[in-house]
């Protein structure tokens, strides 16, 4: 099975499944479908009911300059705030997320969103292409953004200890916040603590560790490697 195997800067490579062509067409052609029933409603609400009575009215203008705004920037809208994904993208169960594993910023969602038309040209001619022969699968807007487009739902298991697994009946999440973390990061500190060797474990966890306590503001005195298994295990208990 194809995969993206992404290199961290722990020398810890995560193996994740690209969202092959078909998918992604299949995400971008239900978008457009959800676009096109906007569209009618907008025009049926500014049309039929609006249009009768004053087109020249200049708040009627603005407003319908307003109502067409979510359709131009739908894709930055919803990835922006949907955590990488469109409606059409969860549907076909893919995601936008960094070639590092990580969630991707609104710089990111911004270049993918304004080099959209340029992928789109022409019919989606260009786009397809850099998908098909990109080294991570990317269009010209994922290339600039650093991104790539991902399955959410992946039918190649994933190779994490099955002690991040094992939950007591009445076991408690620890950690409340483990939300905030993204599923790259979580899937990097699941490979990290299984895949590599008790050295490079050691050195890595100090400084991982300390990242994620000052992001999510915790104060512990586990180990590193005990508290690296908690993050995980109450993220999979969220």
């Amino acid at each position: 099975m194809e995969s993206l195997n992404i290199l961290t800067g722990q020398n810890v490579t995560i193996q994740y499944e690209p969202a092959n062509l078909l998918r992604r067409m299949c995400a971008l052609l239900l978008d457009y479908l959800f676009m096109g029933f906007y569209i009618f409603l907008v025009l049926y609400f500014y049309f039929v009911l609006i249009y009768p009575n004053s087109i020249e009215d200049p708040i009627l203008i603005v407003l319908g300059i307003i109502l067409y705004l979510p359709i131009m920037t739908y894709h930055f809208l919803f990835e922006s705030m949907m955590d990488g994904r469109t409606p059409g993208k969860i549907i076909a169960k893919i995601k936008v997320t960094n070639v590092d594993g990580s969630t991707p910023g609104l710089l990111a969602y911004f270049l993918r969103w304004i080099l959209l038309p340029i992928d789109m040209f022409p019919y989606g001619g260009i786009g397809a292409l850099c998908i098909l022969f990109s080294k991570n699968h990317q269009r010209l807007g994922d290339m600039a953004a650093g991104t790539s487009v991902v399955r959410t739902a992946s039918t190649t298991p994933l190779t994490i200890h099955s002690l991040l697994y094992e939950f007591d009946d009445d076991y408690t999440p620890t950690f409340k916040d483990v939300d905030l973390l993204s599923e790259g990061q979580i899937l990097f500190i699941s490979n990290l603590l299984q895949n590599s060797s008790d050295d490079i474990i050691a050195y890595s966890a100090i400084e991982l560790a300390d990242k994620i306590k000052r992001k999510l503001n915790i104060q512990t005195d586990m180990d590193d490697r005990t508290f690296l298994e908690t993050i995980v295990k109450d993220y999979n208990l969220k």
